[in-house]
């Protein structure tokens, strides 16, 4: 069996895309596409007294005088995995002096993105024999569940075990906590616990995938950049972010293997005794998909491949 395994695409439209029509090219049985799901910020586009409109975007002040500029614009948005919204200058002033409004807005470009990706799934994997798993991460909003459990391709993986031809899958999407204080964290000692109740419906460990977000505190997968107080990256210290929980279950309990994402510099495998734990990294914010191949074969794995494009 040949699963396809990809993580944190935010909101890109290019890397969704791309992971489902890696799904034939890579020949795979079964795709994961475990969280983060959403994008993280919101592009106004405002209109100009004088005709057209402008933005600022990748830190740059843009001004779009044709609708040919605009529609390219906002494709490219859409592609680094960011929403845009078109505004009057009246709206737009309205929405900056009101926290509540920007978020109700952002939730609502948020999930009608999502609905339109299952929509995509819906036309392009249905009659096909691809088996698609999908689960949000620790950024997304918890409407996101309800949005993939309403799809009849894709199935919602999150806090359940699934069987994937002859091994049972768990999956979890929330993680130990970040700067950012996302919709799913939560301290290593109230993961424990959630963690443990979720194994316990495994039948076969040895021959399980534990597919959960966060990647084991202390390995090569949750090396981060070290931040300051005001949240700025370090350019030549990486420091292990990963969740204690986590490596404590794999420890534990030895699965087959340990699929992670979260920490997008982190792409990489590695052994934890008899468990393999992979991270196939992110670079969704250059419309890269970075994905994995796993090969499974007689209750074993038998060969990985990571892939990017």
């Amino acid at each position: 069996m040949k699963i396809f395994f990809v993580t944190d695409i935010h909101g890109s439209n290019l890397c969704y895309r791309k992971f489902l029509n890696a799904l034939k090219i890579y020949g795979v049985d079964v795709g994961i596409l475990l969280g983060d799901l959403t994008g993280k910020m919101l592009i106004p586009l405002v209109e100009r007294a004088g005709g057209g409109w402008e933005t600022t975007f990748m830190g740059r002040n843009i001004v779009l005088e044709t609708q040919e500029e605009l529609d390219r614009l906002k494709k490219t948005i859409e592609n680094v995995g960011y929403y845009w919204a078109h505004l009057t200058p009246e709206q737009f002033a309205d929405l900056k002096a009101d926290q509540a409004a920007q978020d109700t807005l952002f939730k609502l470009l948020m999930l009608e993105r999502l609905r339109e990706w299952i929509a995509l799934a819906e036309e392009r994997l249905g009659g096909t024999p691809f088996k698609v798993y999908m689960a949000p991460g620790n950024d997304d909003h918890f409407e996101v569940d309800e949005i993939i459990e309403g799809s009849s391709v894709i199935v919602n993986c999150n806090d359940r075990v699934v069987h994937i031809g002859e091994h049972e899958m768990a999956t979890f999407a929330w993680t130990n906590p970040t700067p950012w204080e996302t919709p799913r964290e939560k301290p290593d000692e109230e993961l424990e616990p959630m963690l443990e109740a979720l194994i316990a419906q495994i039948e076969n460990i040895p021959t399980s995938i534990f597919n959960f977000h966060a990647p084991p505190y202390g390995y090569a997968l949750d090396l981060a950049p070290e931040l300051t107080k005001d949240l700025v990256q370090a350019a030549d210290r990486r420091v292990h972010v990963g969740s204690r929980a986590v490596a404590r279950m794999i420890e534990k309990y030895q699965p087959l293997l340990g699929l992670h994402g979260h920490i997008h510099e982190s792409r990489g495998v590695q052994k934890v005794r008899r468990t393999t734990i992979i991270n196939p990294g992110s670079e969704y914010s250059e419309g890269i998909l970075k994905g994995v191949v796993i090969i499974l074969q007689k209750g074993k794995l038998k060969d990985y491949i990571f892939t990017s494009g």
